[in-house]
This record gives structure tokens, sequence and C-alpha cells, in this order.
């Protein structure tokens, strides 16, 4: 289970605090990595087989 500092209701529009997290290439990604106005972070199963499927694309 991942260890959690605090947690946060965002609002629409607002700034998303800087965060790390593992990405299925097993590389650490921050939200400073990326540059652009919108980041959608997406929480999946890894070992569920239509996941499976997805990351092979």
């Amino acid at each position: 289970m991942a260890r959690t500092v605090s947690s946060q209701l965002l609002k629409v529009g607002e700034k998303a605090p800087d965060f790390r997290l593992k990405g299925v290439d097993d590389k650490l990604y921050s939200m400073k990595d990326f540059k652009s106005e919108s980041v959608l972070v997406v929480f999946i199963c890894n070992h569920c087989p239509y996941v499976k499927a997805r990351i092979k694309d």
C-alpha cells in the first residue's frame, strides 16, 4: 500500500501539488516533468488483463 502524506480535494482549475509516482516503465515521474497545462493521472490495476493489453499498446 502506498504511503500518503495528506489527502486533499482540489477544485476544478486548481493547481495540483507536486508529487512523485512510479510509472509502468519503473521510472519515477513528478508533476514538474510535464510542461503542458493539463495532466491526467490514472490509477489502474496493472494485473488486470484489459490493462495489460493496453500497456502493450
